[in-house]
């Protein structure tokens, strides 16, 4: 190449690098302003229908609700009348036993029975002769104390014959059969055990002959971890909801956990031995109100809800996935955000 086709070039190269120069770059757009955020206000609710406290609880059983059948005095087995899972009422016999100390006090009964009798009699008739002088003081005196012997025998064959349910008419009957007693249902159930074997004697400490169970009134005690507050409760059970009354309180902790005693009356009879939970609905206590969750935020280590009106102070007493219970100072016309 010669010289001067060189500096046609060069010269070229420099107006294009010139004119690139000379162009200005393209200006983007300025990026268009953020819409503020949209607040999402949500009403404050009633936290009536709300469960406040949950406390573990059981159903216990009524007085009558589990009985045995117990041979007073020793016992020999002659017959057994229930199998376990029979349902008998009360008074139903359920096994015949022999009991010989019942037979030995029929027979002194019976027998003091003759003696008072008779005693009465003489001293009816050695009175009336004192009285016209035909007999002694001693004999009459003799006879008084004969009379008083056989009430104290009488009274004392009485005694054993009541402790095994034997009535005083019915001493002669054991006495002129076969001298075997019933021993009967205390109160109409399901038989649930049966533990003894015919031809077996029983000692009265040895354990029941049958055993039974039966409904009947129910109560549910519930264990709180503080004093019991007053309030509407339910028992929560597998058949769900039950209305409680409360009944009592243990107005002193368990010394051996710290937890307090409550008592309840279920609104229906429930199975005895159950097992569930007794909540307090929120309407028992005073300025609990139901709000979302999302509303509840942390200041300085304390809780608040912003309203409309400014940011509430509130107490949480309990949360749940959705919502929270909160104490303070809020209406249910209130509404608080859920940012």
């Amino acid at each position: 190449m010669t010289t001067s086709n060189q500096g046609v070039c060069t010269a070229a190269c420099v107006l294009f690098l010139s004119v690139q120069g000379c162009t200005s770059a393209p200006v983007e757009n300025p990026a268009a302003p953020t819409a503020a955020p949209t607040t999402l206000w949500l009403p404050v609710r009633s936290a009536d229908d709300a469960a406040t406290l949950e406390v573990p609880a059981r159903v216990l059983p009524g007085p009558g609700a589990f009985t045995v059948v117990t041979p007073p005095l020793r016992a020999t087995v002659l017959r057994i009348r229930a199998r376990a899972g029979d349902t008998v009422d009360a008074g139903a016999p359920l096994v015949d036993v022999v009991m010989p100390e019942l037979l030995d006090a029929a027979g002194r009964l019976e027998g003091a029975r003759v003696r008072l009798q008779a005693w009465t009699e003489r001293l009816a008739q050695l009175t009336q002769l004192r009285a016209d002088g035909l007999a002694k003081s001693l004999d009459v005196s003799e006879a008084a104390a004969r009379v008083a012997e056989s009430k104290a025998d009488l009274q004392a064959a009485r005694a054993i014959l009541l402790s095994a349910g034997v009535r005083e008419g019915e001493a002669a009957a054991l006495l002129s059969g076969s001298g075997a007693l019933s021993l009967r249902a205390p109160v109409g159930g399901v038989v649930t055990q049966v533990s003894a074997s015919v031809g077996e004697s029983r000692e009265p400490g040895a354990g029941p002959l049958l055993q039974l169970a039966s409904g009947g009134p129910t109560r549910v005690e519930a264990r709180f971890t503080h004093a019991v507050p007053e309030g509407r409760y339910d028992f929560i059970g597998a058949s769900g909801p039950m209305a409680l009354t409360l009944v009592s309180r243990s107005p002193a902790a368990d010394v051996r956990d710290g937890t307090f005693l409550a008592w309840f009356e279920p609104e229906k009879e429930l199975p005895a031995g159950t097992l569930g939970r007794v909540v307090l609905r929120g309407g028992g206590a005073s300025g609990l109100f139901r709000v979302s969750a999302r509303a509840i935020q942390r200041v300085a280590g304390a809780a608040q809800v912003e309203t409309k009106h400014g940011p509430v102070p509130v107490e949480v007493a309990r949360c749940e996935p959705v919502d929270c219970l909160v104490k303070g100072a809020l209406t249910v016309s209130d509404e608080v955000s859920a940012r």
